[in-house]
């Protein structure tokens, strides 16, 4: 079967808009868990007015900030990002779970109930958390030399989930097919990944630069949205593989 851009997104575009509603409902609840972990797990205040009142734009300014910190805030500062990387790695394994279990679940034949869905999913995150760790640990190690090797990442490893999802393969293996499949497909895979990072950019810039807004509303409609053009990327990804098993 051929595999083509404008199939892909047809295909995407449909499944999305027919199941907007469960989609939606998943976005919702994954931003209402990374609302509770902020909530519960709040870290040091003073950190966070340092980390608020300093903008990262350029390398050499952050280099300078840590120079400037006292060592009990350097601890504070690597315990917050620390946190904020585990919230975001959890935030990211649980909507992407979520939305493989309903497209896998959807593709089937035959129904499965709702428990067994719900226990096929909890049993798959463990090592997709680990998978996701993996990934990411590589991505932004490719983002801290330069921006273009951390996109290169972005886009060769995002199927590895996916590959790992139809449990075949085991975690490195998942990584290694990622990488030679979607750099044989880079052209097909490429627009969607860099419609997914200029999307998060774009809405990270806007949610920024609104003050009207309560900021606990502000982050909650940011992290629907952004859970939302996520969804988006992995119902393509997920399409792509089907249509390349099937090829």
């Amino acid at each position: 079967m051929l595999i083509t851009a404008s199939k892909l997104r047809h295909d995407t575009r449909h499944f999305f808009s027919k199941q907007i509603g469960i989609i939606f409902f998943i976005s919702a609840l994954v931003a209402c868990i990374n609302i509770l972990i902020d909530f519960f797990v709040k870290p040091d205040m003073h950190i966070i007015s340092i980390i608020k009142n300093n903008q990262f734009t350029r390398f050499s300014s952050f280099l300078e900030l840590m120079n400037n910190m006292t060592f009990e805030d350097k601890n504070e500062l690597l315990k917050y990002f620390i946190f904020k990387s585990i919230e975001s790695l959890i935030s990211k394994t649980i909507l992407l779970g979520s939305i493989i279990t309903l497209i896998s679940v959807l593709s089937k034949n035959k129904k499965e109930s709702i428990i067994s869905s719900i226990g096929s999913l909890f049993s798959f995150l463990p090592s997709l958390f680990i998978l996701n760790f993996l990934t990411t640990f590589i991505i932004q190690m490719g983002y801290m030399f330069l921006i273009i090797p951390g996109i290169l990442l972005s886009i060769i490893l995002s199927l590895s989930p996916i590959i790992f999802s139809f449990k075949q393969h085991g975690l490195i293996d998942s990584i290694r097919l990622s990488i030679y499949i979607s750099w044989k497909y880079i052209r097909i895979i490429e627009p969607v990944v860099l419609f997914w990072i200029c999307s998060k950019f774009l809405l990270t810039i806007l949610v920024t630069n609104i003050h009207f807004i309560n900021n606990n509303i502000l982050f909650l409609i940011s992290n629907i949205s952004m859970n939302m053009l996520f969804s988006i990327l992995i119902i393509y990804l997920f399409r792509f593989y089907m249509i390349f098993l099937r090829s």
